[in-house]
């Protein structure tokens, strides 16, 4: 794989986090960041936490989007979170995903700095994607009034675990539309189509 997507591909969620395990991505030679969310034992005086890669950051959250959004916008002005991805693969119903990206969107009204990460979505899964499906609707405009590209990926584990490795393998030479008609179950949700998914 080219280097340029070493250390720009991150994991984004509890669900994803256990796909990568998954793929043993490191006997393949793919560099990548996880970021998921450790809540604290019942009773206990410890706070919730944050797993960013192999370090645990302590925060003031419960699950909740707003509270969590605030964290990120905090910890990436900070510098103490990265900011600068290529590819985001999660799952867009996870109320962690949804929050770290909007702080990305928002980050970039303080900076200046505009970011053109695309999104691989895996797709949603249970009761927890129906109960949240308002909140899907507006982070949906919201990444396509930015022009963000989003991918779906419509597999469970074993498929899915397949499609990413193909993907990830391929990302560098073919295009969005080459992708798309060879690996089953890999659609173009929203954004503008570019000829490279990645620039190199």
């Amino acid at each position: 794989m080219h280097s340029n997507l070493n250390q720009k591909l991150l994991f984004l969620g509890n669900r994803s986090a256990k796909i990568s395990e998954l793929m043993e991505l490191k006997e393949k030679r793919i560099s990548y960041s996880h970021l998921s969310f450790s809540a604290s034992l019942p009773f206990s005086e410890e706070k919730n936490t944050l797993l960013i890669d192999s370090n645990l950051v302590p925060i003031s959250c419960e699950y909740d989007y707003e509270c969590l959004k605030t964290e990120f916008v905090r910890l990436i002005q900070n510098n103490q979170l990265n900011s600068s991805f290529q590819l985001i693969i999660g799952d867009p119903s996870e109320v962690l995903y949804q929050a770290f990206c909007c702080a990305l969107l928002e980050t970039q009204l303080y900076t200046q700095r505009s970011f053109h990460e695309i999104h691989l979505w895996l797709y949603p899964m249970g009761m927890t994607s129906l109960d949240i499906r308002k909140e899907l609707a507006q982070f949906i405009y919201k990444l396509k009034k930015n022009d963000t590209q989003v991918l779906l990926l419509r597999k469970q584990y074993n498929q899915a675990i397949a499609i990413l490795t193909s993907f990830l393998t391929q990302i560098q030479t073919h295009s969005i539309y080459e992708l798309e008609e060879d690996l089953d179950g890999l659609e173009f949700l929203i954004g503008k189509q570019s000829t490279h998914l990645i620039n190199g």
